[in-house]
């Protein structure tokens, strides 16, 4: 089984020149992952927050949660692993300040890296630049001239105060992604998207070890 931490099998994935397999319409996409979106849509902040995974110990000066065993898929798209994509929080364990992070790994099969390197958000009044830091990048062995697999894999720095605004948009139940889209230096993009449960389960697990380790509060 796969780790993904929001919707990264059921993204809504742009049809580029670059990224060499297909992209199915979202509705083939959401039809052909049905009981995962179910899965998903179900799932509350509270269910995201139990699952949030914690990196401290004595010697660490910042804590790290990150979300990437939320949400746990049944299958890969399309015979291909899928992206994932998932939060990662940073806590200044001395001052109680936080840095929030979007992170993704984005895979396709083409001649050679695509490299992702801007990336734009949803946002109340309108979409929004994001800084992209890039992480690491990998493919499978294959014969040279040859289309490989490649994962690229980046991160967007978001502020508190966006996710904080996504996670008011939760409904019980109900389906309400946050998107955003990532643009290749080539001119290829993709869209991807995670669930205001997930952001709102982070912002709890991040509110719980600040109070839980007397942390000042924003």
């Amino acid at each position: 089984m796969a780790k993904h931490g929001g919707y990264a099998a059921i993204a809504l994935a742009a049809a580029t020149a670059l990224v060499v397999p297909s992209h199915a319409a979202p509705s083939a996409v959401l039809s052909s992952n049905q009981g995962d979106v179910d899965r998903l849509r179900l799932m509350t902040p509270s269910a995201f927050q139990a699952r949030t995974t914690l990196s401290d110990d004595a010697l660490d000066r910042v804590a790290t949660l990150t979300s990437t065993n939320g949400f746990v898929e049944h299958r890969s798209f399309g015979g291909h692993a899928p992206d994932d994509v998932f939060l990662r929080a940073f806590i200044d364990k001395t001052t109680g300040q936080v840095s929030y992070q979007v992170y993704a790994s984005i895979r396709y099969r083409a001649y050679s890296w695509v490299r992702w390197d801007s990336a734009t958000y949803e946002a109340p009044g309108g979409p929004l630049s994001a800084r992209v830091d890039r992480i690491a990048r990998l493919r499978t062995v294959c014969r040279r001239g040859w289309i490989c697999p490649r994962s690229e894999t980046i991160g967007l720095r978001i502020a508190g105060s966006v996710l904080r605004q996504q996670a008011e948009r939760y409904i019980p139940g109900v389906m309400t992604p946050w998107q955003f889209k990532v643009t290749a230096r080539a001119g290829g993009e993709r869209i991807l998207m995670l669930s205001t449960a997930e952001i709102a389960g982070m912002l709890m697990a991040v509110d719980a070890y600040r109070v839980g380790h007397h942390l000042p509060q924003p």
